[in-house]
């Protein structure tokens, strides 16, 4: 099991039976920041070590903008380079966070890894069997089925996310807290998984949680 802490591999928490995989540096986020970009930062402890994870949403709350990812992402409490200031975290049980981006502008946008991005228009919950994406900086863009609601994921020291999406898209360290979505809908942030199943917290009730609109 590998967490977004530490060089080799940050970003993805994964469920048993993952492998890690390399990760490469973040690219500059002098331009905007979308869904499945890569976010980076340093712990300040011996050896400066890097951490990545993927952006998830553009969310607004009461005027401010924020990028949602995943909160084993964010509960370390540092502060994202090239982007903004580490806000909170809500891991385990839930899993996800939100980190301030004074830069970003315009809508919420997922980058499809093709020169383009897509726009989300709103939140929803899929069906099972349904057709979706993930975004994220390792594995890029991929699509596959929805294969339950409501799952328990344990992420072994007696932490678990409950209520998660499960799906059959494979996904590698460093895509935590990228977004689930189809065409302009967004369905969740990557919580773990490894190259057979992958776990998403839903969407709908972050947003009710943070009084959030998508931006």
């Amino acid at each position: 099991m590998s967490r977004c802490s530490r060089r080799k591999w940050a970003g993805v928490l994964l469920s048993a039976a993952a492998t890690a995989l390399l990760v490469s540096p973040a690219a500059s986020a002098s331009a905007a920041v979308n869904g499945g970009d890569a976010m980076y930062t340093v712990s300040p402890g011996p050896g400066r070590e890097p951490y990545y994870c993927s952006a998830g949403f553009a969310i607004l709350v009461k005027g401010v903008r924020y990028l949602l990812t995943a909160g084993h992402c964010t509960e370390h409490g540092l502060d994202w380079k090239d982007i903004g200031r580490n806000v909170d975290s809500h891991f385990p049980v839930t899993d996800y966070g939100r980190v301030e981006d004074p830069s970003g502008s315009g809508h919420s946008r997922v980058d499809l890894y093709d020169g383009s991005t897509q726009r989300i228009l709103r939140a929803g919950t899929p069906q099972v069997g349904q057709l979706v994406c993930k975004s994220g900086m390792t594995t890029k863009k991929t699509c596959g089925k929805v294969l339950g609601l409501g799952q328990t994921v344990n992420f072994g020291d007696g932490k678990q996310v409950v209520g998660t999406i499960a799906t059959d898209i494979p996904v590698g360290a460093g895509d935590s807290g990228g977004p689930l979505f189809y065409a302009g809908v967004g369905y969740g942030v990557l919580s773990g998984g490894n190259d057979q199943v992958s776990f998403f917290q839903p969407l709908p009730p972050v947003l009710a949680a943070y009084g959030a609109t998508l931006a």
